[in-house]
């Protein structure tokens, strides 16, 4: 037994002059409230209506906050290095330890490479003001009510290029990792993934002193079809959506200021946030405040105005729904965020937010009988009928959290 710990400890130590070892991560504790879905009068439509999956709601007291990761880092030489990360949950009694980013990386003069499989939430999350913080609202993958496209999970390669001091330019190829639900009706294949969906991406950043300016031009792959029980045969689904993202924020000392906006082809409706965060001195250099704002237009060419019609752009609502489960339909949709945090050191913080929503839709395909938003599979078995569009409008209305964290 002491043999086999001396060898354990001699190769510890032969691998310690390759790579350092570094363990970070976060622990947190919240009372917090996820949003109610609620049946729209305006529509008549019932909260049974809708699909429980598609939010819910509950209170008290959660850890949802814990998770440590694992980075080790070999010196190269000539200013390269070497990285691999990876990590897991860590949330607590009776909870399931979940896999977290694993990214395999080369740094170097000129920018790096980093290839890996991680969950990507976008650049208009990343100028939010870091200060509000909910169930639904910063945790996306599964609640399609919120005004900005769900966090996705992708396996990606990304190419990074130094142009000058402060600019950069980032090529990514990668594929979504995560397979559409059963109900999408998908027959994905052929692009090494589950969703049979894949993009490019090219972002150029300027990132120096208190500004950050960028975008993000995405071009999306699509090999898998729509399956017949649609209505329509082999719709091919994403191939040559654009997307494309604009974002910014400023830090002016007083306050720090962020914008983002969103336009994508394939009937999705344009995205927008705005956020503002600011340090509240005159109580205590360690409280800041912060106010998140996130808006969606009205989802689809067949929204609400045409009545139940058959609509010109069905194939491009369909590659909509297909790449983020967007909805046409929906009426325009927002979010208010407010919080505030107290940092009591740099690793300890209490932070409390608030969010409210306005008109977030629900699966609303249904159309008149006979055309491809009537299978059963995309509506509720009671709005089939003929001309009983707009049956399944939907809202959240709260949620909030009071959280204790602390990072290591």
């Amino acid at each position: 037994m002491k043999k086999s710990l001396i060898a354990l400890a001699a190769l510890a130590a032969v691998g310690a002059s390759f790579a350092q070892v570094t363990i970070t991560g976060s622990l947190g504790l919240s009372w917090q409230q996820d949003p109610t879905i609620l049946g729209d009068a305006k529509s008549n439509a019932l909260a049974t209506n809708i699909p429980a999956a598609n939010g819910g709601h509950a209170q008290g007291l959660r850890m949802n906050d814990g998770e440590i990761y694992f980075t080790a880092t070999e010196d190269l030489g000539k200013g390269y290095s070497a990285t691999a990360r990876g990590g897991m949950t860590m949330r607590g009694r009776q909870t399931t330890v979940l896999d977290r980013d694993g990214t395999v990386s080369i740094g170097a003069p000129w920018g790096g490479l980093t290839a890996g499989s991680i969950r990507s939430c976008g650049s208009l999350m990343g100028v939010a003001s870091g200060v509000v913080d909910g169930p639904s609202y910063a945790a996306n993958e599964g609640n399609n009510y919120v005004p900005l496209d769900k966090c996705s999970m992708i396996d990606m390669v990304a190419l990074t290029v130094m142009v000058m001091p402060g600019v950069s330019i980032s090529a990514t190829y990668g594929e979504f990792g995560s397979a559409i639900t059963a109900t999408s009706n998908l027959a994905a294949s052929g692009s090494g993934n589950a969703t049979g969906i894949a993009f490019w991406d090219l972002t150029p950043q300027y990132k120096a002193g208190p500004w950050l300016i960028g975008m993000n031009y995405t071009q999306f792959i699509g090999t898998g079809t729509i399956a017949s029980a649609t209505g329509i045969t082999g719709l091919p689904i994403a191939n040559g959506v654009l997307r494309t993202r604009y974002y910014a924020s400023y830090d002016a000392g007083f306050a720090k200021f962020g914008l983002g906006v969103q336009q994508k082809s394939g009937g999705s409706a344009d995205q927008y946030i705005a956020s503002m965060s600011a340090p509240l001195n005159f109580l205590s250099p360690a409280l800041i405040m912060g106010i998140d704002y996130q808006a969606r237009g009205a989802q689809g060419a067949y929204d609400k105005s045409n009545n139940g019609a058959i609509w010109a752009g069905q194939n491009a609502d369909y590659t909509s729904w297909a790449l983020s489960n967007a909805r046409e339909g929906d009426l325009a949709s927002s979010a208010l965020g407010i919080g505030a945090k107290y940092a009591f050191s740099k690793t300890l913080s209490l932070t409390g937010s608030y969010i409210t929503y306005t008109d977030a839709g629900a699966n609303n395909r249904c159309g008149p009988a006979g055309t491809v938003t009537s299978a059963a599979t995309l509506c509720p078995t009671a709005n089939t009928a003929a001309n009983n569009f707009s049956k399944t409008y939907a809202i959240l209305d709260t949620e909030y959290r009071v959280r204790l964290l602390k990072t290591f």
